[in-house]
């Protein structure tokens, strides 16, 4: 059983490291859904000798998933079954939280696994940019499904880039100065290029850093950054003028890498923008989401929601030339929408639990770390469809877990 458990422990990082680095290019190939049911087979048959650190926290999560599943049996008496079950996994990725448990013993070789993958994070993230657009073969170029291979959603990038600078510095000494400074780079360089894309990338990264430095007690990181701040000026000087002279427009959103639509990316958000495809994002994000608060108040929906199974894109009336829309790009909106006010208010409760520690100044330096990286994830499935698949859930409930091992442990 050991040999069964390690294997599929190294099996789990590198589906890890596939989605952290081509993110939606791997979304259909159900490589995270096989490993989520070969986890589910591992608890079964490690039952009896499964221990596991219970909260508050933790019972609530086991609560979402049992309500889940009740609401699977429920759709699938209206809806298809794989409609159905699709919708369920809003929680039920979640399980990775207990899978991610049965290797508690192992967490040297999870630590040292997940800063590998991210040591080299920003390196595939600006080969990700360079081949989607500069090199047209790969516009179409797809392995699963329909979507292009090196097709990479910038608020995604946005919450690995801040993994990959928190365990930067939390492994500072394991990196040669030249590496130091090729890192700096990288990380200014696609932190420019995400957030001229995306405003919620471009938050996820500043508060959670912002979050994790301000409320960071130990000398060691304070240490760490000052060894990667003094990289920051030559950083600048090979940044800033490709950034000026690379004009790249994103096909289907229509913004282009630049210090123009970067400006407006800020600057939109105390106001209204001027960019026709910021308000034109703004607007009817703010319609589904002002609807759906309507007839979730409602006597109909107040209690159980609409359910799983169907597209709330079309029970809602929501007019988008995009065929797959099914969520109102607000994980939190889509579990009122589908389970109803009770369950969000339980939701926000269990988000308020986890967060409550960083502010109270409760947490370890690791703890502080891990709860940063999971506010960003919380962050950037406000704006977009990102909890909802593999792409966010995935590594999202495997820092969850990640904190209620560290949480056990100390």
């Amino acid at each position: 059983m050991e040999a069964i458990k390690n294997l599929y422990l190294r099996f789990y990082f590198i589906v890890m490291a596939l989605y952290v680095y081509l993110n939606k290019g791997v979304a259909y190939s159900f490589l995270v859904e096989a490993l989520w049911l070969m986890g589910i087979i591992l608890l079964f048959l490690n039952r009896r000798r499964y221990t596991f650190y219970w909260d508050k926290r933790i019972k609530l999560l086991l609560l979402f998933l049992i309500v889940s599943i009740i609401y699977i049996i429920k759709g699938a008496l209206s809806y298809p079954l794989m409609d159905v079950i699709r919708d369920s996994f809003l929680f039920q990725y979640g399980w990775f939280v207990f899978i991610i448990f049965l290797f508690q013993d192992e967490k040297a070789f999870i630590w040292d696994r997940l800063f590998h993958i991210y040591k080299w994070f920003p390196v595939f993230a600006l080969i990700n940019f360079f081949l989607l657009y500069f090199i047209p073969f790969f516009e179409s170029f797809t392995v699963f499904g329909k979507i292009p291979i090196v097709l990479y959603k910038y608020g995604d990038m946005g919450v690995h880039l801040l993994i990959c600078t928190i365990l930067v510095l939390f492994n500072i000494s394991k990196l040669s100065p030249k590496w130091k400074a090729s890192l700096v780079t990288l990380i200014i360089f696609n932190f420019l290029t995400l957030a001229a894309y995306s405003r919620s990338g471009m938050l996820s990264y500043i508060i959670g850093i912002f979050c994790f430095l301000y409320f960071n007690k130990d000398e060691t990181i304070t240490l760490a950054l000052k060894s990667l701040t003094k990289h920051i000026p030559l950083a600048l000087l090979i940044i800033i003028p490709i950034y000026l002279t690379v004009q790249v427009q994103e096909n289907f959103q229509g913004r282009a890498v630049g210090f123009g639509q970067l400006k407006e990316n800020i600057t939109s958000l105390a106001g209204t923008p001027e960019d026709a495809t910021l308000e034109k994002n703004v607007l009817w994000r703010l319609l589904w989401w002002g609807n759906i608060l309507d007839y979730s108040f409602s006597k109909e929906y107040f209690a159980i929601g609409k359910g799983l199974g169907m597209s709330l894109a079309q029970t809602d009336d929501v007019i988008t030339t995009d065929e797959e829309l099914r969520s109102p790009h607000n994980f939190h909106l889509n579990i009122m929408a589908r389970f109803g006010v009770l369950l969000f208010c339980v939701w926000m409760y269990w988000i308020y639990l986890m967060m409550k520690p960083i502010f109270k100044k409760q947490l370890g330096t690791l703890s502080l770390a891990i709860s940063c990286i999971i506010m960003a994830f919380l962050l950037n499935a406000s704006f977009d469809v990102f909890l909802e698949g593999p792409m966010g859930a995935f590594p999202f409930w495997t820092w969850v877990g990640l904190l209620f091992i560290t949480d056990a442990q100390t």
